[in-house]
């Protein structure tokens, strides 16, 4: 194995807390009546209700367990309950908050990369040619060699709270780039409703040009 050397891939944006310790306390027995989500404890919330998305016994949040997910992001468990077994829903088509397909279309993802010292800002996009190219990208802009390892941590926005979510791994990759095109998503609708804001004069030149 070569020298391997840390690096540290920064979106501009780790989790509200660490729900880790919360599921490790789910794996003793439970009073099944308690109609409450295991991930947050509450009951019912207005638009998100208690859904049962595998064979255990109790309810989540949709969005609190796509937080989970994303917080598990690169391992077994973003997408399979550690208890049961079955496949867990794409968290993915949950955390992605007022963008809609368009806007995540024509945004422009971006990761800045920090490196000793040195930051390069660089665009990205999801799929295994999309880390290909990443991970090409980066070699070539910190002369990093072929035979060195590299250590991927990412830091992103949630989706839907913008609160950081720390990511470890490259198989955390296309988490942090859905993360990225919302954050990108978000910016392109900020500016185009600055845009409709803004005042509109009928002469370009003086808005008091009809006045005598």
């Amino acid at each position: 194995m070569g020298d391997s050397q840390a690096l540290n891939s920064s979106l501009t944006c780790c989790l509200e807390e660490d729900l880790g310790g919360r599921l490790d306390n789910l794996a003793g027995p439970k009073d099944s009546a308690a109609d409450v989500c295991w991930v947050c404890l509450e009951e019912d919330l207005p638009g998100h209700p208690l859904v049962y998305p595998c064979s255990c016994p109790r309810p989540v949040h949709p969005p609190c367990l796509a937080r989970w997910q994303l917080h598990s992001a690169g391992s077994k468990e973003e997408t399979i309950c550690r208890f049961c077994g079955q496949c867990l829903p794409d968290w993915k088509t949950v955390l992605k908050p007022c963008c809609n397909e368009a806007e995540k279309e024509k945004a422009t993802p971006t990761m800045s990369v920090t490196f000793n010292g040195m930051i390069h800002h660089i665009l990205v996009k999801g799929g295994p040619d999309g880390y290909r190219k990443f991970v090409d990208d980066i070699r070539t802009m910190f002369g990093i060699t072929e035979e060195l390892d590299m250590h991927l941590a990412f830091d992103c926005a949630d989706p839907l709270s913008g609160q950081l979510v720390k990511l470890n791994g490259s198989g955390a990759f296309q988490a942090a780039v859905h993360c990225a095109t919302i954050s990108a998503a978000k910016r392109l609708h900020s500016r185009q409703l600055l845009h409709l804001q803004r005042p509109r004069f009928q002469n370009a030149t003086s808005p008091f040009a009809g006045l005598r």
